[in-house]
């Protein structure tokens, strides 16, 4: 369950349009994922909540996450994990363990935010589903259908825009298991200054912890 979570997030924040055409809604779309291509830098507070729809059971977790041209630092659920895009090292609290695993192309995209949009038009179709407002925001709802579903773990994405910052508001990934997972930003910090050591794995931060190779 925690491993699933940890690839779904940050989350947090690769979709094609269908064809219907370029409207207002699909603009705003683009602006923003041409905005969010763009970021060197991103510190995210996030909720993540995990619904699963065997037993209406409804889980939440707070977490963080730190990202840096491609690099990543992400705290949630009793786990600090750090990946270069190639590689992750997981460090478990409780255990005082790192496990490290490659970072697959399905991780890569579940949990770098920058790589939901991007080059999205070659990979989704995508819906214009309608405005809301929540939380006091003005919100644009899109559904992401990937085009390649065989082997993909969710069927669809709901993806929420602010309107208004033109930053992703949430995301929800609706599982064939019957477990949804929605990411919902608390607060985005764009472009700040963020050093290497802020995200680059490090083994001297954890002097006692057992690694454990699992590649």
């Amino acid at each position: 369950m925690k491993r699933v979570i940890l690839l779904i997030i940050a989350s947090i924040a690769s979709l094609m349009m269908s064809a219907q055409g370029s409207t207002p809604q699909m603009e705003i779309l683009d602006q923003v994922a041409v905005k969010t291509e763009k970021y060197v830098g991103l510190k995210i507070d996030f909720t993540m909540y995990v619904e699963n729809l065997h037993n209406a059971k409804r889980d939440s977790y707070k977490g963080n996450a730190i990202y840096k041209q491609g690099l990543y630092k992400m705290d949630i659920m009793g786990q600090v994990v750090y990946s270069d895009g190639k590689t992750n090292w997981t460090y478990l609290k409780d255990a005082d363990e790192i496990n490290i695993t490659n970072n697959s192309e399905n991780e890569a995209f579940m949990t770098n935010p920058q790589a939901i949009l991007k080059d999205y038009k070659s990979k989704f179709k995508v819906n214009y589903i309608s405005d809301k407002f929540e939380k006091n925001r003005a919100l644009m709802e899109f559904d992401f259908y990937p085009k390649q579903i065989e082997n993909k773990k969710y069927s669809k994405i709901t993806i929420r825009i602010d309107k208004t910052k033109k930053q992703i508001f949430s995301v929800r990934y609706v599982g064939k298991d019957g477990v949804n997972y929605l990411v919902e930003i608390d607060k985005m910090l764009e472009n700040p200054t963020i050093t290497d050591a802020e995200v680059k794995f490090n083994k001297a931060s954890y002097p006692g912890a057992e690694l454990i190779d699992m590649r």
